[in-house]
């Protein structure tokens, strides 16, 4: 969700996010200043509001972004682990195919090169666009992988006495079980009811500090705007992160390109 954002540069999302904040900021101010005509209050009268509400309202807002930023975190976290895990069975696989006769190491190694460029060329891309698990783009690579599982798998009764014929299936089931966590981390990030709750819940903060200042204008411009800044600055940091695949601080296929190079 939200792909468009996440693909922006870091200063163009900043800039988006700070604008649709003060959109909104000014449509509560404008709705705060005619509620209170309307409810009798001269524009200049303080009105019995609590400050209280409005701590409450930004504690909450702060505990809500506290719980979402902890979870991007861990889902980059795991999503970087992931690939690396991926590469690492790659590259055992490779090592270990040194033992196998000269024509399936060929095919093996070969087939581990054509998988790693797959990945490079066609999961990464798709990952970036927010593509799901289930996207037939992902079946270029996904095949590649069983062949190479397959290949194996049928000559089990001439290469089973192969000492590194066990760990290197072991090392291909691995990478397929590894790959199948990346595109699944590739979906993570925040729910709509995350997205829903932080939004009433800065929106109501915004509209108890504008009720609280109402009767100076000047005091509820600078007031409300201040927490525009703040609340943009905690919207930008939960963008920026929310898709460990897509965006500017994204995981980038790293590992993968080191055993091209190699």
């Amino acid at each position: 969700m939200f792909i468009p954002f996440h693909q922006l540069p870091l200063w163009q999302m900043f800039i988006v996010v700070l604008l649709i904040s003060l959109a909104v900021c000014w449509l509560i101010i404008g709705a705060v200043r005619a509620a209170v005509r309307l409810a009798g209050f001269t524009p200049t009268e303080a009105l019995p509001i609590r400050d209280s509400i409005i701590g409450a309202c930004t504690t909450i807002f702060a505990l809500i972004v506290a719980f979402s930023a902890a979870g991007i975190w861990n889902d980059a976290l795991n999503a970087r682990n992931t690939v690396q895990r991926e590469a690492d069975a790659l590259e055992n696989a490779s090592v270990l195919a040194t033992g196998l006769p000269a024509e399936v190491q060929t095919a093996i190694r070969d087939d581990i090169r054509a998988y790693v460029t797959a990945v490079i060329a066609t999961d990464w891309p798709e990952m970036a666009k927010g593509g799901t698990i289930d996207d037939p783009v992902f079946d270029r690579s996904e095949k590649i992988l069983v062949d190479m599982i397959e290949l194996l798998s049928g000559q089990q009764a001439s290469l089973g006495r192969l000492a590194t014929f066990a760990p290197l299936l072991d090392q291909l089931l691995a990478t397929r079980h590894a790959r199948l966590a990346r595109l699944a981390a590739s979906n993570a990030g925040i729910t709509w009811a995350q997205w829903i709750a932080m939004f009433i819940i800065s929106a109501s903060a915004l509209a108890a500090i504008a009720i609280c200042n109402t009767h100076s204008l000047r005091m509820q411009i600078t007031a409300t705007h201040l927490y525009v800044l703040v609340a943009s600055a905690a919207y930008f940091v939960i963008l920026a992160h929310d898709r460990p695949f897509i965006g500017t601080v994204s995981v980038k296929p790293l590992a993968f390109q080191s055993l091209i190079e190699k």
